[in-house]
């Protein structure tokens, strides 16, 4: 006997009626969807937000890794200095008598006056409070930025034992005397930074004092 061909067609639909999606099914796999994506979003944008966080501290690591271990190797082996304000490529130094504070510190390590190591404040960029600290020598005038994104008045002094300002000059004993600095880094986050409330940044202060360890 030959099957009944319209028979088989009905049974036929009604089984793909059976396997079909309601419209509730399809909503909830749509709504299921929407959130596994935007919960991929999400993590996606806060791990670009962490990753400014660590760009900007390790931005500012670098500069206090520079300054820390730069600049005390200079001071601790100078066996003369002289404090001054940088004027172009000059050093205009602080007459002794008068307080020895100034924007530049000339770093002899040797009795040699004519050979030096100069760090010198660079504050053209005040708009930005972008202070920078430089390092060079008067063998090639060839400025190394060795920390930036300072906020604060930057000078260096000369101090007593006690904290109390020089003020005699890098003659004589002076090498007994304390060469102190203060700074202040605000290093913005990377690449994307909101200026304002709620802006995120790295802030954090050095107060660094180092004496000369070689006398003349």
């Amino acid at each position: 006997m030959k099957p009944d061909l319209a028979v088989m067609a009905h049974m036929m639909n009604r089984n793909r009626r059976l396997h079909a999606f309601t419209l509730i099914e399809v909503i909830f796999a749509m709504a299921t969807m929407v959130i596994l994506v935007l919960a991929l979003l999400s993590a996606q944008f806060i791990g670009l937000r962490l990753d400014q966080v660590v760009e900007s501290k390790q931005g500012a690591s670098d500069s206090s890794r520079k300054v820390i271990n730069q600049l005390p190797l200079d001071i601790k082996s100078s066996k003369m200095w002289n404090i001054g304000n940088i004027s172009g490529t000059n050093v205009v130094l602080i007459a002794g008598g008068t307080p020895q504070q100034g924007t530049a510190l000339q770093l002899f390590q040797t009795t040699n006056a004519s050979q030096f190591i100069l760090y010198y404040f660079d504050q053209s960029d005040a708009i930005n409070s972008d202070g920078k600290l430089m390092r060079t020598t008067s063998s090639s005038w060839n400025p190394v930025v060795i920390a930036s994104n300072l906020i604060n008045s930057l000078y260096f002094t000369a101090e007593n034992y006690n904290g109390v300002v020089a003020t005699n000059d890098g003659s004589g004993m002076a090498y007994r005397n304390v060469i102190h600095t203060t700074l202040q880094f605000c290093q913005f986050e990377y690449p994307q930074t909101i200026v304002g409330t709620n802006g995120l940044y790295d802030y954090y202060k050095m107060d660094f004092k180092a004496t000369p360890h070689l006398p003349e």
